[in-house]
């Protein structure tokens, strides 16, 4: 049984889309660690390494960049983020990747001022609908990001949610072993793409002047 601390799930009530803290990793069986990809060891998260991708937008080049991992989620370990239920991945939030903007720019139906975000993936159960939250935060150390190589299980970095709301991984997407992130310049506006298997969710970041 996985427990979880009461002003946890206080805070969850309140937010809607709340962080939540889980067991230790170690703890736990892993499916993401079952379904990976074959790398020719025991542990796929050896593999798990942080990817770097940029766009221009308007007359700024690398104005969106994204960092990530590339994730070895399988369709068991995602299905108990979109689809919910009484384990590790439903019961805590994924930040899944590092935003920086060097312009400001109109993200999930807002305007973001220049500066770094976490996009987070959020279980459906924490939410009536999976979802996503978009978090402002400060980047320190050496690195400049939250993201550790290896660390398949990092935890949500504090800050304000400046955005969230439902989303939906879509069938038809060139199949990846791993979670990747894609950007697209189009004119005044970046499409950005997080593809999962066969399946990927669209968002657009379109200039502001």
């Amino acid at each position: 049984m996985i427990s979880l601390r009461t002003g946890t799930l206080t805070l969850v009530a309140l937010l809607g889309l709340g962080p939540v803290a889980a067991l230790p990793p170690a703890t736990l069986a892993s499916p993401m660690v079952q379904e990976g990809m074959s790398m020719g060891n025991d542990d796929p998260r050896k593999a798990t390494t942080i990817q770097t991708t940029s766009a221009r937008l308007g007359n700024v080049a690398d104005a969106v960049m994204v960092r990530y991992l590339n994730l070895p989620w399988g369709p068991q370990t995602f299905g108990y983020i979109e689809n919910g239920g009484n384990q590790f991945y439903s019961l805590r939030t994924w930040p899944i990747a590092h935003l920086t903007l060097k312009t400001r720019a109109k993200f999930f139906g807002r305007d973001f001022e220049p500066g770094d975000y976490v996009l987070t993936l959020v279980p459906k159960g924490l939410a009536p609908r999976m979802g996503m939250q978009v978090r402002s935060f400060q980047p320190s150390g050496d690195s400049g990001t939250f993201l550790v190589p290896g660390n398949v299980f990092t935890e949500t970095p504090n800050g304000p949610i400046v955005a969230s709301r439902p989303i939906e991984f879509k069938p038809g997407a060139p199949q990846s072993d791993a979670m990747r992130v894609s950007l697209v310049s189009k004119k005044n506006l970046v499409e950005m793409t997080i593809n999962y298997g066969d399946r990927s969710f669209t968002e657009k970041l379109t200039m502001v002047k």
